[in-house]
């Protein structure tokens, strides 16, 4: 029992485990958000393409 005790002291004190999962966690958000950003900016970008494309085909 006081092994537990000690373990559960120890875990609450040591604060390096929780800073790895939070910086973990913000880069996963971040590696979201832009991944995000990349898939709509490159669907834009592939409209405008392709509206050029058949003006230009349109263009005799």
């Amino acid at each position: 029992m006081n092994a537990l005790i000690k373990f559960a002291i120890d875990f609450d004190v040591d604060q390096e485990g929780a800073a790895f999962i939070e910086y973990t966690a913000l880069l996963g958000v971040i590696l979201a958000v832009g991944i995000a950003v990349l898939a709509t900016v490159g669907q834009w970008a592939n409209a405008r393409w392709l509206s050029l494309n058949t003006q230009l085909s349109a263009t005799p």
